[in-house]
């Protein structure tokens, strides 16, 4: 008998102990804060604050993201120094009214009203006990504008003195799930990293709320939301990217860069003016050859003549000519003409050329890149001398489209 009642001990022991590790997390009592009485008398507008406040930390230990799990019940610290004959807060009393309550940590304090710069205020005292030290591992003391002691502000508050003293501000968990590969994560306008593998995982994230934003290349929508993030857990977000509608996406710049750094365009409007230069290249280099030709022949007319002292300007008058020399003259005298006309044709042919070529390629060298040709894209430039810059030296690139 002595031995079954033995294996029984030792097994609710074992179960005990075992509850406690499953539990995971040590139990901690919060006491309701004490109105403290600093001579002006207890207005209800103070209690009133002291139970949201109370009312505030205890949502946040059962909220589960902290270090600590709350206990069943909730008790007023008034009421248990009272009770346990406490006359102040000496951390051995305090401890053995946790121990009362089956906590290993207890936070207690207290709230008073006070002035500050002309500003009612709350001044509130905290303080986070080990029960089994004895001993106060952590306080505080805050000031509470007495406008925010109320809704959703004292939230706030009891959220942030709550994680300062239980030691959970390290923030959360952020992961980031899209259905593109790569893209940029922006947290509250802040880039925070890149995905890898439509994923990227954020630590450390201040617990509140959030603007998540994630952007992809130029055929996707940016994604926008707001999000909430918890100290201690880890929040997932997924992201659907949206792609660009057909035609918004194609107005969207397209560049691509070349070794030299310098832009190059892809598309190019017509040029009117590059085949009246073609033209009249070809036109002026055949009146050349043309005037060329006709110096030639009147040349050879003219080294047949036997009459003496015959030149072209003898063309415009009637001179005595020997036997023979008529034909010959009248032959040098035509040719001479024809390669007047082709010098007046080319000079004013090849004026022609040095116009059109400026109008072809030098008129819009200044301003290539920033003016736009019909459909919206950039026109080329069609002339280019580009700077070129490396750490042995430098020189330039001339491009020349034809």
């Amino acid at each position: 008998m002595t031995r079954v009642l033995s294996s029984a001990c030792v097994f609710l022991l074992l179960l005990g102990l075992g509850s406690r590790a499953w539990a995971g997390k040590p139990p901690i009592a919060i006491l309701g804060l004490e109105v403290y009485d600093n001579g002006s008398g207890i207005d209800p507008d103070t209690t009133k604050a002291a139970k949201e406040l109370t009312a505030a930390l205890r949502d946040r230990a059962k909220a589960g993201t902290g270090p600590f799990t709350p206990v069943q019940g909730e008790k007023e610290l008034i009421d248990e120094k009272l009770l346990n004959n406490c006359d102040s807060e000496a951390p051995a009393c305090m401890a053995a009214i946790g121990t009362g309550l089956g906590a290993e940590v207890l936070m207690y304090g207290k709230i008073e009203k006070a002035t500050q710069s002309g500003q009612g205020i709350y001044k509130v005292s905290l303080k986070l006990l080990s029960v089994a030290r004895k001993q106060v591992t952590a306080s505080t003391v805050e000031n509470l504008p007495m406008a925010d002691a109320t809704g959703v502000k004292v939230q706030m508050y009891a959220r942030t003195w709550y994680s300062k003293l239980a030691g959970t501000g390290s923030g959360g968990t952020l992961v980031v799930r899209a259905n593109i590969d790569r893209g940029t994560v922006i947290l509250d306008e802040d880039i925070k990293g890149s995905l890898t593998s439509g994923t990227l995982t954020l630590t450390g994230v201040g617990e509140g709320k959030h603007t998540l934003a994630v952007e992809g290349t130029r055929e996707y929508q940016r994604y926008e939301a707001q999000i909430t993030v918890r100290s201690g857990e880890t929040t997932t977000q997924s992201v659907t990217m949206v792609a660009m509608p057909k035609k918004v996406a194609e107005m969207q710049p397209k560049e691509r860069i070349t070794r030299e750094g310098t832009v190059t365009e892809t598309a190019s409007r017509t040029n009117v003016w590059k085949p009246v230069f073609y033209g009249t290249t070809v036109a002026t280099a055949g009146g050349v050859a043309f005037s060329v030709y006709a110096a030639s022949k009147s040349s050879d007319e003219g080294h047949q003549l036997k009459t003496a002292n015959i030149t072209q300007a003898n063309c415009s008058k009637n001179p005595m000519l020997m036997a023979g020399d008529q034909t010959h003259f009248d032959a040098a005298c035509s040719w001479h003409n024809r390669q007047i006309i082709g010098i007046v044709v080319s000079s004013v042919l090849g004026a022609a050329v040095i116009g059109s070529f400026y109008m072809a390629y030098l008129r819009d060298r200044g301003d290539t890149e920033s003016s736009k040709a019909a459909g919206g894209h950039r026109k080329r430039r069609e002339l280019a001398i580009t700077p070129v810059v490396t750490p042995d030296g430098g020189g330039a690139t001339l491009r020349f489209d034809w």
